[in-house]
């Protein structure tokens, strides 16, 4: 089970952020630093959804 954050820009999924490990306080700073990259490419106008793969 992985947990993996979607970047929707106008309600389309532009890309997926899949983290390298599952220690949350390693997560929480890998998705802030690629959010962060995702703002600069889209605009501020992004929204990350989360979501569970199996």
């Amino acid at each position: 089970m992985i947990v993996v954050y979607d970047v929707v820009v106008n309600g389309e999924v532009k890309e997926t952020i899949r983290p390298k490990t599952g220690r949350l306080k390693n997560v929480y700073a890998y998705v802030k630093e690629q959010i962060a990259l995702m703002k600069l490419k889209y605009g501020n106008g992004i929204v990350v959804t989360r979501r569970i793969v199996f």
